[in-house]
């Protein structure tokens, strides 16, 4: 007589065997794991200072060989040539995403000065009109290129009224001596983002071109304004601004909120901070007197703070222009930022 029990359980745990078998379990699959992880950490840490180079794939979706005019008639050509663009600039091949930009440009000229219905439904079948996007990509590339003139070019087509086109705008048109052009774009960015303490410090650096070249000073924009101006610095009214902006520019950086445990962060701000204190130093210590500039022009009547604005190199320029940055400079940068928030609550 057999135990009919101890079979049944004998069979049942051979299943078991055999189905946890057939699955290859490896339960020490959590130690193998951590061994992966820290083989992979290790070859990171050797491979840390080594260069990183981007995967190019020449044969695909963000590179063709065919004609603009005819990718932007097909389907999806569009969109494909957007991304190749956005593509090539970000890889800063920037001669690549000019070149695309400007037949990209070109193409969409082209079609809006088509009248006849037929002809705008065989060569333009998507019915593209707006080159916002590829205006920008143009200019910023251009503008990597050193061709400012080309950039300059690009940004008056540029119909836009987002805060960082107008951003844009400004410091193209700095870079190209359009001084009075890249104020406006300025405070026009401004009026829309008033607590943005970069857009005050690029005023002035505005500023301090427009002086550089009125006195005749060579300026190439990479060497630091502070050297280029010291052997020159006047107490002017251009210089007067510029101080103006610049001690706006520390004013709104200080109340904002920038504590974070990211060190990148941290050390950032503490580099433009001490690139703000250092240009209002050299300022002061050249004897520019902001004081002077509030208390005058405060006095004068328009036509004779026109005549002051004119002899101070800064032809082009709106005296509205000059009277806003000297009403906004006084307001308080708590208040400013009280503001901001108010704005940003009723955006959401």
């Amino acid at each position: 007589m057999f135990d009919t029990n101890h079979e049944t359980q004998s069979d049942s745990t051979t299943n078991e065997e055999l189905f946890l078998n057939s699955f290859n379990f490896d339960f020490n699959f959590e130690d193998q794991d951590k061994k992966k992880t820290k083989k992979i950490q290790q070859e990171a840490l050797q491979n840390e200072n080594v260069e990183y180079i981007p995967k190019h794939d020449y044969d695909g979706w963000f590179y063709t060989l065919t004609p603009v005019p005819i990718l932007l008639r097909s389907k999806e050509g569009p969109n494909q040539l957007k991304q190749s663009i956005d593509h090539l600039y970000f890889h800063r091949k920037f001669e690549e995403s000019l070149t695309l930009s400007l037949e990209f440009i070109e193409f969409i000229e082209k079609c809006n000065g088509l009248s006849d219905e037929k002809e705008i439904k065989l060569y333009n079948p998507n019915k593209l009109n707006n080159t916002r996007e590829i205006v920008e990509i143009a200019s910023r590339s251009a503008l990597q290129l050193g061709n400012v003139e080309l950039a300059v070019n690009c940004v008056n087509k540029l119909i836009s009224n987002e805060p960082g086109h107008m951003r844009l705008r400004g410091i193209v048109y700095a870079k190209g001596g359009h001084y009075a052009d890249s104020i406006y774009w300025y405070i026009k960015y401004l009026q829309v983002r008033n607590n943005d303490y970069k857009i005050w410090k690029e005023m002035a650096y505005t500023f301090l071109y427009c002086y550089c070249h009125s006195a005749q000073s060579e300026l190439d924009f990479i060497t630091d304004i502070t050297k280029a101006i010291q052997e020159t610095l006047h107490n002017t009214l251009t210089t007067q601004l510029a101080l103006i902006c610049i001690n706006r520019a520390y004013k709104l950086m200080l109340i904002t909120p920038w504590a974070t445990s990211i060190s990148y962060i941290n050390s950032r701000f503490t580099r433009e901070k001490q690139e703000i204190e250092d240009l209002s130093n050299c300022l002061e210590k050249g004897g520019v007197n902001v004081e002077e500039t509030m208390s005058v022009l405060n006095n004068l009547d328009d036509e004779t703070i026109k005549n002051i604005i004119a002899e101070n190199g800064l032809e082009g320029f709106d005296f509205g222009m000059v009277r806003w940055i000297l009403t906004e400079s006084k307001i308080s940068a708590n208040d400013i930022n009280s503001m901001d928030h108010e704005r940003l609550a009723k955006n959401l």
